[in-house]
């Protein structure tokens, strides 16, 4: 009985805490769109595979959210939107920001949209990633049956110790997710624009280390993009509730000191 009053007194005192500290603002992202337009010369350029007289790498196929969603990563590697094997248009390319669940099918590890920042104060308090839907197939210059490879269902990730001033690398990369895990661009000269419920987010594409296994120059230049989604507060009852988790913590380590 008295191990249940204490534990009744610690809940009293969390959700008082809790109610006596100033607010947070919390957000997260729903909805929208991230754009991209390739530089299929500089891509091509950045890929020091090169076998014959065609383009060391090139867009062959692009499965907007509805056509990759609807397969496995084995069919995005082998259907054809497009007719043929020839380069298309690699220009305003969307991908579809996800929401925060996925159901991904064989091959396929899409990510759910997780973020959660404060508006007034991002670069110190985001956590989580932005989903992607979406999937290039590119076709390399090899020279043999094995040309082509996949990069989608992109996380958009925030890491600070990826930036660097001096190049314009920002925090951000995108990372693949078909079928495996690899960092597929580092974005450069970011602008983060967050005002009236909507946070816009552009720069340029720069090779990742994903591309290594291609001989790709890392953090070559080879498009840009932009992004548009909906800033919506997270549910004030969840952040509630962790702030009451923090403060029994608080307080069982005030009772294990004493």
């Amino acid at each position: 009985m008295h191990i249940q009053m204490i534990g009744s007194r610690a809940l009293v005192a969390a959700a008082l805490l809790a109610s006596l500290s100033p607010p947070v603002s919390a957000a997260t992202v729903s909805g929208g769109t991230m754009v991209v337009n390739l530089d299929r010369d500089a891509l091509a350029d950045a890929i020091a595979i090169d076998a014959t007289a065609a383009p060391s790498m090139y867009l062959e196929e692009f499965f907007d959210a509805p056509a990759a969603n609807s397969r496995t990563a084995t069919q995005i590697l082998e259907d054809h939107i497009v007719p043929g094997v020839a380069e298309i248009p690699a220009k305003n390319l969307t991908f579809s920001v996800n929401g925060t669940h996925v159901a991904n099918l064989t091959g396929r590890h899409a990510k759910p949209t997780t973020i959660e920042f404060d508006p007034a104060n991002f670069a110190s308090t985001v956590t989580g990633v932005i989903g992607l839907s979406g999937v290039f197939r590119f076709r390399v210059d090899t020279g043999s049956e094995f040309n082509r490879i996949l990069s989608g269902d992109y996380a958009l990730e925030y890491d600070a110790a990826n930036m660097d001033g001096a190049s314009g690398r920002s925090a951000w990369s995108l990372y693949n997710h078909v079928s495996f895990r690899s960092q597929s661009y580092n974005l450069f000269n970011v602008v983060l624009d967050i005002h009236d419920g909507s946070l816009d987010l552009s720069g340029e594409l720069g090779l990742g280390e994903g591309y290594d296994h291609l001989f790709g120059t890392r953090d070559a230049i080879v498009g840009n993009f932009s992004l548009h989604t909906s800033v919506v507060p997270v549910p004030a009852s969840i952040w509630l509730f962790v702030s009451g988790l923090g403060g029994l913590a608080r307080i069982g380590m005030r009772r294990r000191q004493l």
